[in-house]
């Protein structure tokens, strides 16, 4: 292990951080970043490569923090649009890239990237409209008046109005928009400090996963691709998780287009152990080398041995690694070693399968709804399977009432056994074995790569969930008859005493109530209602005991709710550490136009007791300045805490997400991190 000696409590000095790069310490400790090809192809100035795939947890939004720290011209993007935009035409009509209603849809994107960039050039340089082109000096007020998401409605509104009055002329004076725009840029012939690099990320986390979504990032990265090809000074990079990816895919029929400038998120597992490495030596003066003697430090047994034993329990994603290095770490501290040994890593796997059992449920709910089920099921079963095995295992899943009532929108068009196989290795559930080899998809790979297997061949479930489904180390050359698959509720954590078909009924009618709810004071406790039942439905993996708070305004009852805050990880447990929230209060607004004393009202909450965190839930479809101007005195004047507000459609993007049998908390992180841009 070298001369370097480490103190007897170092272990308890770690600070490993956050899996979720969002709130993870690695934004303000540059030392901590590993460089990847992925990283490389972004930093690269000659790169054509646009589009960074990579699943949850892959490291995609740890890059666009690199990216800004290295590249000084950078502007990041997180779109809201995808579930704001109303396409104004049937989805049919936009399947065909080549016909007008995609290329509306397309040159709409485009020309709201260029405007980006001319707005950042105004703000940050000396460009000066008065002296600009005749195109841009046209754009001025959509450049300067409107962000991004604003620009996209009032585009896609002016391009289509002239499309459904069949006013030719209009309508190609649109489409030639952008197209001028970078003529006039190349022409001004400017200097590199005019070069920007948009950094496109979290995209998905205000969408409801539509088809209307996947169209409208369809036409968002054919806008890439042409503007990328088209001048050096604008450079959209655009971060995709996989599974998202996977459906453009499917439906884009000029994918040929795109796929050339992917760039897959790969990590090996020397770069996963230094990412450890790094974060186990930053506390400490003297530092032990990266490369192996670092772990030794930290993990009993010799560094290669105890690296790939790590290894071999997870999935090469940077969350899962730090994820399981944290719950080793724990066990380790706990227990009272100074080293994690392996009955630490034994611990921690069984925690850990659980969270990633689950996650891979939520991660793919969007392709495969509720595939949560299918893979409950497994439970108590071997870890490997034959063909024979498989087919049996389907059998069963074809005559079974939930997998029939809430998976039929997809399980039908997998039930041979090579179907079944391929899609369940694509997600990294199942692997092949090859005599004494087994190959996983690896995490950078094509999901759309088909594995190689015959019918001598064997299929093996990822040791990442072997814990979690309490598999037998055994190979299942059959199911009997007499098999009964068993259903433990691993994976479809419910509220109460919830059972699914019930859960799934109670989601349905809470969105159904809210859609069509009046607003006004004659309907507000049927909207406290609601707004109670989607804490209950959709937050109680968080928080917990939820109790309505009685108070008298104008002659009148009002409840807000109050939740207890027992997160131990994501979003939730951010707010309780940073703003000390053991309960959340959220108060609830049946009407769209809010009022000073809303804001009064909901600052008598925030305390040391409660915490200094709250929500206001409201009708309304816009955040005001006003309303910013508020949470600004109530943060930074009265220093009461922070007030997230959040809208009715909110409300329903959490509904239907738990619908379809997902659970993310990036939405409400996209809520947050756009107030606090605001307020800073």
């Amino acid at each position: 292990m070298g001369n370097i000696q480490l103190p007897k409590d170092a272990l308890q000095r770690v600070q490993l951080g956050q899996s979720f790069a969002e709130y993870d310490i690695i934004r303000k400790s540059s030392d901590l970043f590993v460089s990847t090809p992925a990283t490389l192809a972004a930093l690269d100035s000659e790169n054509t490569h646009c589009f960074f795939i990579g699943r949850r947890g892959a490291g995609k939004t740890a890059i666009t923090i690199e990216v800004g720290r290295k590249i000084s011209r950078t502007i990041n993007i997180i779109p809201q649009i995808f579930d704001l935009l109303k396409l104004p035409l049937d989805n049919e009509l936009f399947l065909d890239t080549r016909q007008r209603p995609f290329k509306s849809l397309m040159h709409s994107m485009e020309r709201a990237l260029i405007d980006e960039v001319i707005k950042s050039w105004h703000e940050n340089s000396s460009f000066d409209f008065n002296k600009a082109p005749e195109t841009i000096r046209k754009e001025r007020s959509l450049i300067e008046d409107c962000d991004f998401d604003q620009r996209i409605l009032n585009l896609v509104g002016e391009i289509f109005d002239a499309y459904s009055k069949e006013n030719e002329k209009l309508w190609l004076r649109q489409i030639q928009r952008s197209k001028r725009l970078i003529q006039e840029i190349n022409d001004l012939d400017f200097n590199v400090n005019y070069q920007y690099v948009l950094l496109i990320d979290r995209l998905d986390e205000s969408w409801d996963g539509s088809e209307s979504a996947i169209i409208c990032l369809m036409a968002l990265m054919h806008a890439t691709v042409r503007l990328i090809a088209s001048t050096n000074y604008i450079k959209p990079y655009v971060f995709i998780r996989e599974n998202i990816y996977d459906r453009i895919r499917a439906r884009d029929n000029e994918f040929s287009r795109l796929e050339t400038s992917v760039v897959f998120l790969e990590w090996s597992p020397h770069k996963l152990s230094e990412l450890v490495e790094r974060r186990l030596v930053k506390p400490f003066t003297a530092k032990p080398k990266l490369g192996g003697e670092a772990w030794e430090h930290f993990f009993e047994g010799e560094s290669k041995d105890s690296i790939n034993n790590f290894m071999n329990v997870c999935q090469h994603r940077p969350r899962d690694v730090l994820m399981l290095a944290s719950y080793a770490i724990d066990s380790a501290i706990s227990h009272g070693n100074n080293k994690v040994k392996s009955e630490d890593l034994l611990y921690a796997s069984k925690r850990y399968s659980t969270s990633r059992l689950k996650d891979l449920g939520d991660e793919y709910a969007e392709n495969y709804s509720n595939i949560s089920i299918i893979l409950e099921y497994f439970f108590g079963l071997g870890n490997e399977f034959t063909l024979v095995a498989i087919e049996d295992f389907i059998q069963k899943l074809l005559v079974n009432d939930s997998v029939a009532k809430h998976c039929k929108s997809w399980f039908y068009d997998f039930t041979t056994p090579f179907r079944f196989i391929e899609l369940f290795y694509s997600i990294g559930f199942l692997g092949i074995r090859r005599k004494t080899h087994i190959e996983y998809k690896d995490s950078g790979k094509d999901s759309n790569a088909k594995p190689s297997f015959d019918h001598a061949s064997t299929v093996f479930i990822h040791p990442t969930y072997h814990e979690a489904l309490n598999l037998r180390n055994i190979l299942l050359k059959d199911l009997k008859e007499n098999t009964t698959l068993q259903s433990e509720g691993i994976l479809e954590d419910l509220p109460d005493s919830f059972k699914l078909d019930d859960y799934k009924a109670a989601l349905e009618n809470t969105l159904k109530k809210l859609k069509a709810l009046p607003t006004g004071s004659a309907f507000a406790s049927n909207f406290e209602e609601i707004v109670g039942d989607v804490i209950k439905l959709c937050f109680f993996r968080t928080l917990t005991n939820v109790q309505p708070q009685v108070r008298a305004h104008d002659n009148t009852s009002i409840r807000d709710w109050i939740a207890s805050n027992r997160a131990s990880d994501g979003f939730w447990e951010v707010v309780r550490t940073k703003y000390g929230a053991t309960q959340v209060v959220w108060e609830c607004k049946n009407y769209s136009e809010l009022k000073s004393d809303d804001f009064h009202q909901l600052g008598y909450y925030l305390n040391d007791t409660f915490g200094h965190f709250g929500i206001i839930v409201f009708r309304g479809d816009e955040i005001k300045t006003q309303y910013i101007r508020h949470i600004s005195n109530l943060a930074n004047r009265n220093k009461s805490g922070l007030v997230l507000l959040l809208t009715h459609k909110d409300l329903e993007v959490f509904l239907r997400q738990a619908i379809k049998g997902t659970f993310k908390e990036s939405h409400l992180q996209d809520k947050y991190d756009q107030m606090v841009r605001a307020l800073s």
